[in-house]
């Protein structure tokens, strides 16, 4: 669900939709849909995407995501 609104949201607003640290450590943090919604807005808006050290953090600390 988290990808149909971002993606309603690029669609209907585009460049007027601000990709903070915020966005995308919510992003990342979504169990059910992150890698989607975060491979929508690196194809979608790559070079508003920061990657910081918080990001990164937020990343690694995404237990659904880990393999066993």
């Amino acid at each position: 669900m988290g990808e149909e609104i971002i993606t309603l949201l690029l669609d209907r607003r585009g460049g007027n939709v601000p990709i903070t640290e915020g966005v995308i450590k919510a992003a990342v943090g979504n169990w059910g849909c992150g890698k989607e919604i975060i491979t929508l807005l690196l194809d979608r808006r790559g070079g508003d995407v920061p990657i910081t050290e918080g990001v990164v953090m937020a990343a690694a600390r995404n237990e659904m995501c880990v393999k066993r």
